[in-house]
């Protein structure tokens, strides 16, 4: 079996008609000198928004959240746990 490459591409998430390639990578440098396995990057829409067509923002199950941050229930703080997030995807 061969090993996931950083830079890979692992799937295209096309949600609205807006489309976002996912490849593997890290978020820090520190994950990569840790020896870690590159794993799935997201975009992320905290540094670079993007909307529907209808001006909504996207956003990441797992990013941290917002002014809006309605939360569904107590626990963690992210936006998979926000009422305004309209999953589309397993992660998006």
């Amino acid at each position: 079996m061969n090993p996931i490459k950083e830079g890979e591409l692992y799937r295209v998430v096309e949600i609205d008609g807006v489309r976002f390639p996912v490849y593997y990578g890290y978020i820090t440098p520190n994950e990569k000198d840790r020896g870690w396995e590159p794993y799935p990057v997201y975009p992320d829409f905290l540094k670079e928004p993007k909307y529907t067509k209808d001006g909504e923002p996207f956003a990441v199950a797992f990013q941290d959240v917002c002014e809006h941050y309605k939360p569904t229930e107590k626990g963690e703080e992210w936006c998979h746990n926000c009422e305004w997030l309209d999953k589309r995807d397993t992660h998006i």
